[in-house]
């Protein structure tokens, strides 16, 4: 009985909208702001850059694949790098962890580098245990 009021009550809770979330690029020192965030499945990443000559790449083995400054490679937009007032939208639909650095100031995991960390957080009424 628990089981099924968690289930209805699961159904009954509105679907949670994505959120975008900014990352900033900037110089002196070189970093990105923040250079961690923990986001939810599905939201969003928008990239801009702060002042200097950047773009950003994400590291081999990240959970998304992305080249960006003036949009992104593959998207209609230009990663090469890049010292315009340039902004780039990237999604994160799946859970797990994504590390990205500046081709100019970073490598991955090193100088300017950041990472974005992905969860999902849906709860199943399997989750819960009744009493006893």
């Amino acid at each position: 009985m628990l089981r099924m009021s968690l289930l209805c009550l699961l159904l009954e809770t509105p679907a949670v909208q994505a959120a975008n979330h900014t990352v900033t690029a900037l110089s002196g020192p070189f970093r990105f702001e923040p250079a961690s965030l923990t986001i939810q499945a599905g939201d969003t990443v928008t990239f801009v850059n702060g002042g200097g000559f950047h773009n950003v790449v994400s590291d081999p083995g990240a959970i998304a694949t992305f080249r960006c400054a003036n949009g992104c490679d593959g998207a209609g937009g230009n990663g090469d790098l890049s010292n315009t007032a340039w902004s780039a939208v990237v999604t994160f639909p799946d859970a797990g962890t994504a590390g990205y650095h500046c081709e100019a100031h970073g490598g991955p995991g090193t100088g300017m580098a950041g990472t974005i960390t992905v969860i999902d957080d849906v709860l199943f009424a399997d989750d819960f245990e009744g009493p006893g």
